[in-house]
């Protein structure tokens, strides 16, 4: 085993480990926070930016204000309802099934984190090292990795090379 190898099991075991704290019902309603949060930023920042104090010149900065604004307040909100909501699933004797189905959330969540930095990777000159050639997880990992470059932009996916 490489660097490579350790650092793909880490990624895992930080994501379960995670996950099997805060429980299924908090990471998805976190997950879902960060999508909402976006889509309310994105939404209401054009609006949003004319109601802020006249000394913030620029409509530009008023705008990229207004959008960080809205983005971290729903965000704060959406995690208050994650905790919330956590705290009333373990309260009514679900917290062991939160914790197991957590663990396989973020077993998933690690698997896709681990997949993008191998496609990041592909991008580069980094798979042709000896850390990365020796190790027992590239394979497997830039296998998959290739599988999902359909769904990749083409130019991206074109780019995208483990020199096999």
């Amino acid at each position: 085993m490489t660097i490579f190898d350790y650092s793909v099991l880490a990624i895992l075991v930080l994501s379960v480990l995670l996950s099997v704290v805060r429980g299924v019902v908090r990471e998805l309603l976190s997950l879902a926070g960060w999508i909402i949060a976006f889509m309310a930023a994105n939404s209401f920042a054009a609006g949003f930016a004319p109601m802020l104090p006249s000394m913030i010149s620029g409509e530009s900065l008023r705008i990229i204000l207004a959008f960080a604004a809205l983005f971290l307040s729903a965000l704060v909100a959406m995690g208050l309802v994650a905790m919330l909501t956590s705290a009333v699933v373990k309260s009514v004797g679900l917290g062991f099934a939160d914790r197991f189905f957590g663990s396989l959330f973020g077993f998933i969540r690690g698997l896709l984190v681990v997949l993008l930095i191998v496609l990041a990777a592909g991008l580069t000159a980094l798979p042709q090292e000896p850390f990365w050639r020796k190790a027992l997880l590239s394979k497997p990992l830039e296998t998959a990795a290739m599988r999902l470059t359909p769904w990749l932009p083409q130019d991206l996916s074109k780019r995208i090379n483990y020199g096999n």
